[in-house]
């Protein structure tokens, strides 16, 4: 780290230069250069977010614009959860991170993380959102589910540490850790209302704390605090709106992390538009609070939002001291990325290699297929050539999800390709009435759940009732040959008991939909360890 040159680019900052630093704007697909032109004149902002569909050309056009009025290089933000897809149009989703957990396998993680740190560098992305180091205790909480590794805060940590390593190697990336201090527990999801890590303190060092100082080992370049209350950690609780979420509160964010916790890196807030926390305080507090107790960079703020700050800080509310920490740690972070180098220099050094991530996804889909039920011993089956199958295709009504998770007909495509007759119908289009008439004609019914905190409802991941019409009077069990797939959410077990073949395949994207049909005809056996358990239904195996 150069501190020398971090400390003298300090000191030659205007405070409206040290103010823009704290903004990280999300940039829609759709938004005229010449209307971020005016807002990065005014705001002179620290970061950029990405979202979905993005190519490397926008992303370069954004960034370039943004660096006319900034002293520091601006660092270029995405949520890379799985795979550079998550960002940019043209590349590949990996499976989720809950697949990470299953496959059981750092090397392989590693190897993930580096190569889409490679692909998202040479499109201009420094920072990933990611990994997810929530712990999965509650299997109704709508946010984390399939986004989290485990249930074990060990299994977290070991694999969440090596998704960081590959990623940081180098310095082609700095990646960040999330939600501090903690999703997984509420039922509840903090886009909607401030939720609550229910932890009594010494539970909680034992969980999150242990996991957050695993991930402090390797050196993760930033922490999301989410909008997540811990009232074990709080003396004041308001008896209307509870508890403070974690990007309001200096207990969590000055006291616990980087006093208890000793964090010296950089605390970025989640998307300060959510329910959580914009409904905590008024509008024009909500950036001072997140600075004033201790958090360094704002996700998603609104240009009134430097205003509010500026106000701040020149009535000595936010102090300069406060103001210069928050700054010096998100240097210290784009120098962790290396923004200070020659850019030409950084990526002469990339050899990304598309081939190698897709191998890698399809390995690591093949490991994470698991077995949980087989009492029919259907699995493996090897019906004769032009045998049929039915794929019931179970998603949510009015369902939002990301491109790939729309490509069910890959299990239809991939049943075919091997000399079998695959017909589709949605699930909730199902009517028992004429399901009962259809199947005795088909070989295998597979049920093909896709419901999942990613197919984007946001209050819940539990059946409904157009899911639960393929089941009526009993229909949807009726045939000698039932398989469910849960591609998605792995707790269907708890909502459909009665299934006496089902397999846990964690994510809907195309390279876990081939695995699954390769443990399906028995050309691989079953490899995942189950990362979470539910209780009364399986274990977990993996720790």
């Amino acid at each position: 780290m150069n501190t020398e040159k971090i400390e003298k680019l300090l000191d030659s900052m205007t405070v409206e230069d040290l103010c823009g630093q704290l903004l990280n704007y999300n940039i829609a697909p759709a938004t005229p250069l010449e209307e971020l032109d005016k807002q990065f004149r005014n705001t002179r902002p620290g970061g950029l977010f990405f979202g979905w569909n993005n190519t490397p050309e926008r992303i370069a056009a954004v960034t370039a614009l943004a660096e006319k009025y900034t002293k520091a290089p601006v660092i270029v933000s995405a949520d890379i959860e799985n795979g550079p897809g998550c960002c940019l149009a043209a590349e590949l989703f990996l499976p989720q991170m809950m697949s990470l957990g299953a496959a059981d396998d750092e090397a392989l993680v590693e190897r993930l993380g580096r190569r889409t740190a490679e692909i998202c560098r040479e499109s201009g992305i420094h920072w990933s959102f990611a990994p997810v180091v929530d712990i999965n205790y509650n299997r109704d909480n709508p946010v984390t589910n399939i986004r989290a590794i485990s249930d074990s805060p060990r299994q977290v940590a070991k694999i969440a540490r090596a998704f960081v390593r590959g990623m940081q190697r180098d310095g082609l990336m700095v990646a960040g850790c999330k939600h501090f201090p903690g999703d997984g527990l509420d039922d509840r999801n903090q886009h909607f209302c401030t939720t609550v890590n229910s932890l009594s303190k010494e539970e909680w060092m034992e969980t999150y704390g242990y996991v957050y100082k695993e991930m402090f080992k390797e050196n993760v370049g930033s922490v999301m605090v989410g909008h997540i209350a811990f009232p074990a950690n709080e003396e004041e609780i308001d008896p209307i709106l509870g508890p403070k979420p974690g990007t309001l509160s200096y207990n969590t964010m000055t006291r616990l992390l980087k006093g208890e916790l000793g964090y010296d890196g950089c605390l970025i807030s989640d998307a300060m538009s959510m329910v959580g926390t914009s409904v905590m305080c008024p509008p024009d507090r909500l950036s001072i609070e997140f600075i004033k107790n201790g958090g360094d960079m704002l996700l998603f703020p609104l240009e009134r939002d430097y205003g509010y700050l500026m106000g701040a800080i020149e009535s000595g509310e936010i102090t300069l001291a406060r103001l210069k920490d928050a700054v010096r740690r998100i240097l210290v972070l784009k120098d962790k990325a290396r923004l200070f180098e020659d850019k030409a220099t950084v990526l002469a050094e990339i050899k990304s290699d598309r081939a190698d991530l897709e191998a890698a996804a399809e390995e690591l889909a093949e490991k994470s297929i698991t077995l949980i039920r087989n009492a029919q011993n259907i699995i493996p089956m090897a019906p004769e050539k032009g045998a049929k199958f039915l794929i019931i295709n179970m998603q949510r009504p009015g369902e939002f999800a990301m491109k790939y998770m729309n490509q069910a007909d890959v299990l239809k495509q991939e049943l075919e390709a091997r000399g079998y007759v695959a017909d589709m119908m949605s699930g909730v289009h199902v009517n028992h009435k004429s399901l009962e008439e259809k199947m005795p004609s088909y070989h295998c019914i597979i049920f093909a759940c896709r419901i999942n905190p990613m197919t984007y409802l946001g209050g819940t991941n539990r059946i409904n009732w157009d899911n639960i019409m393929s089941f009526w009077r009993g229909v949807g069990v009726a045939h000698p040959r039932v398989v469910f797939v849960s591609l998605g959410d792995p707790y269907k077990l708890y909502e459909l008991p009665f299934l006496r073949t089902y397999l846990n395949a964690y994510s809907a994207d195309p390279a876990t939909m081939r695995a699954f049909v390769k443990v399906l005809l028995g050309e691989i056996p079953a490899m995942g360890k189950s990362p979470v358990a539910l209780k009364g239904f399986f274990d977990r195996e993996t720790d």
